[in-house]
């Protein structure tokens, strides 16, 4: 009998190897992958720009009163989008600053171009307030300035009249405390009065903010009563 274990024994070949490729950075899917992404990116921004229809345009960044000439703290741009009312409004590339506003704007208000008006001939007048002789007042309100001496009490020198500027001093002027220089635009008669007021024998100012819609005071129209004797 014939031992079949010492027999050879037919196995199948073994597969050949396959060596791994380095990844090609210039395969062609990957480039064709690429541009398609930023054909994407670039056709959609030009849909949302020109869907866009926004312009920018000023805003009052705060309340301002009738007669205010305005600077630069007082606007800031939005883009908004106005469709047919567009032109009634200014836009941000159109100078404003210097310019007066025809009626009391609210801060965020557009300004519309219906409501700008050239400043009137007018004079500047800076006038010292004491702190007890008036509230916190902000440029942009309009106010009532009343005078009083030994002589007279609470004469109207002023009503009406928009704030200009106001600072906080400290000064001899004031003592230890902290006053107020209101500046005001008025005419050459107004601001006569005032001036004058000022070199009257114990003259005492006091101020007072209009609420939006009062009506102001009728100015007084002499103040001879109030002269007594001049410093």
């Amino acid at each position: 009998m014939t031992d079949t274990s010492l027999l050879p024994v037919d196995r199948p070949a073994s597969p050949a190897p396959r060596r791994l490729t380095p990844p090609r950075w210039l395969d062609p899917r990957l480039i064709g992958g690429v541009v398609l992404v930023l054909v994407a990116v670039v056709l959609g921004s030009v849909v949302v720009s020109s869907a866009d229809r926004r312009q920018s345009v000023w805003a009052l960044s705060r309340d301002v009163a009738a007669g205010t000439v305005l600077t630069g703290a007082d606007l800031r741009p939005v883009r908004v989008q106005l469709g047919a009312a567009e032109s009634g409004y200014l836009r941000a590339d159109v100078a404003v600053i210097g310019r007066t506003v025809r009626r009391s704007l609210h801060a965020g208000e557009l300004l519309a171009a219906a409501e700008m008006a050239e400043p009137e001939p007018g004079v500047t007048v800076t006038i010292p307030m004491q702190p007890e002789n008036a509230p916190q007042i902000s440029r942009g309100e309009r106010i009532t300035l009343w005078l009083s001496t030994k002589t007279c009490r609470g004469l109207v020198l002023l009503s009406g009249v928009p704030v200009q500027s106001a600072e906080k001093v400290t000064g001899s002027a004031f003592g230890s405390t902290t006053g107020s220089l209101l500046v005001v635009r008025v005419s050459a008669a107004d601001a006569k009065r005032v001036v004058s007021s000022l070199d009257l024998e114990g003259a005492v100012l006091r101020a007072g903010v209009l609420s939006p819609g009062e009506q102001p005071e009728q100015p007084s129209e002499a103040l001879a009563s109030c002269a007594g004797s001049a410093r």
